[in-house]
């Protein structure tokens, strides 16, 4: 046990705790230490094609995976797709309302048949010969059938299907038939999330990127927040990137509730009402000219204040703790989703592998919301939601593809962009041994843990 910070001990078998009194078995409980161990973390994992190549046959090819939001095939015929590596979905509800997940390929010659994100259509028609599928996937039409052999036609024509289920408005897929249901896969998330009402939410920022760097080495900078003190300093002031609860369950989920509204260790100043605090306050209906105490008060003063208006936080707001009125609870649903989670709103992010290159990645930045319509409410800054974004859910914004040097996700995880590819590059130094990981780490080197399990046949 080593004494650090003031009077606080650190102990990496407990770690900090943000509720001493919290209830054995309740949503805020710390979870029971899981040691993963303490070797490092092998360069060529984030740069290797031949690596790249396991992880698509041995992981992508066999866990659920989030494809999108249920809320975008809401009428039959209504479609969304969706790209994992080399594979193309297509998944769409059909004409009695049932959702279909199939892959986005012809029978005939290979081709591609929707490129849209997103649509309504009537039937799957091939843009290269003109086959024809009904939305549910049964072939309807071989463009000059008597031209063919009947031989050559022998055997199912219709588009292959892929399994699939829901969860908190969301559509999951699963290229492997002996996965666990993905409720069980799971584990603690559809509890720990329930509050939260994800499948309430609306849609009011969906942008797409492709990042110069491995989709593991943006998933770990989002996984820890020890880098927050260097790269995102501007936040210290209103935010505790060191007193954070992480938490690891099984299946690769893991947690950090990290406390905003309250000032950072390292940051110089930690009894004044800075503006950052004072503008919390006003948000959460407080006047700071009239707060007459001290920087280490307003969290918990929000915290009050915001449970005076149960209309802010919903019908589940008698199921909130008084920590998440205040603070972001950060999930992570294996293998590449976060959810950063507040009682008005959700910033989720995907990390997915890029098709041919390991040192790419496609990064995906949506901001979910509760419809607001009160201007007062506000969503914390680093979501990236522009000023005027209409949060009533009138209108679903169009997907937004930006390039790297345009950014596009807002400035605080445009942070994040410009220091990956410094780590990306350095990882190929004959110097970097491999990632040596504290215990602010330990998200990471968690699910690095699964990801191996699946790699070395462990798993299903």
């Amino acid at each position: 046990m080593v004494r650090l910070r003031g009077n606080r001990e650190y102990d990496y078998r407990q770690g900090w705790v943000l509720n001493e009194d919290a209830p054995a078995g309740s949503v805020e409980a710390k979870a029971e230490y899981i040691d993963n161990g303490t070797a490092l973390l092998s360069p060529e994992r984030y740069f290797d094609p031949a690596f790249m190549q396991r992880e698509w046959d041995g992981l992508w090819a066999k866990t659920w995976l989030m494809a999108g939001r249920v809320s975008d095939i809401a009428s039959p015929g209504d479609f969304m797709r969706f790209d994992i590596g080399t594979e193309s979905i297509l998944i769409i509800r059909g004409t009695t309302g049932e959702i279909k997940a199939m892959y986005n390929v012809c029978q005939h010659r290979g081709a591609r048949l929707v490129d849209a994100d997103f649509g309504n259509m009537s039937a799957i028609r091939c843009p290269y010969h003109s086959w024809a599928w009904k939305i549910d996937g049964t072939i309807a039409h071989v463009t000059d059938r008597e031209t063919y052999r009947p031989e050559v036609l022998e055997g199912s024509l219709d588009l292959p299907q892929v399994r699939h289920a829901q969860w908190g408005g969301y559509v999951f897929v699963c290229l492997d038939e002996n996965a666990p249901p993905l409720e069980q896969y799971l584990g603690v998330l559809p509890e720990h999330l329930a509050a939260y009402r994800l499948e309430d939410m609306i849609t009011v920022k969906d942008v797409e990127v492709e990042w110069p760097a491995n989709w593991k080495t943006v998933a770990d900078a989002f996984l820890e927040s020890y880098h927050v003190h260097v790269v995102h300093k501007e936040i210290l002031p209103f935010f505790d990137d060191y007193h954070q609860q992480w938490d690891l369950y099984e299946n690769g989920v893991s947690r950090m509730l990290m406390m905003f509204a309250s000032v950072s260790p390292r940051h110089s100043d930690h009894t004044s009402v800075n503006p950052f605090l004072a503008g919390l306050l006003q948000e959460a209906g407080i006047d700071p000219a009239a707060f007459d105490k001290q920087a280490g008060d307003v969290r918990e003063a929000i915290q009050r204040a915001k449970r005076e208006m149960p209309e802010r936080l919903g019908p589940c707001a008698d199921e909130f703790s008084q920590n998440q009125l205040t603070d972001d609870w950060n999930y992570h649903v294996f293998p590449n989703v976060t959810f950063n989670l507040h009682p008005e709103g959700a910033l989720v992010q995907r990390f997915r592998p890029h098709p041919s290159d390991p040192q790419k990645m496609i990064y995906d930045v949506t901001v979910l919301v509760h419809p607001i319509t009160d201007p007062s409410i506000r969503l914390p800054g680093y979501m990236g939601v522009e000023d005027g974004t209409d949060l009533t859910g009138a209108v679903r914004p169009e997907r937004r593809y930006s390039t790297y040097a345009d950014g596009g996700v807002g400035p605080v995880l445009e942070q994040d962009g410009t220091m990956v590819p410094h780590v990306q590059a350095g990882m190929h130094s004959r110097g970097f041994r491999g990632a040596r990981l504290s215990e602010q780490e330990q998200r990471v080197r968690h699910y690095h843990a699964e990801i191996d399990r699946y790699l070395n046949g462990e798993k299903w």
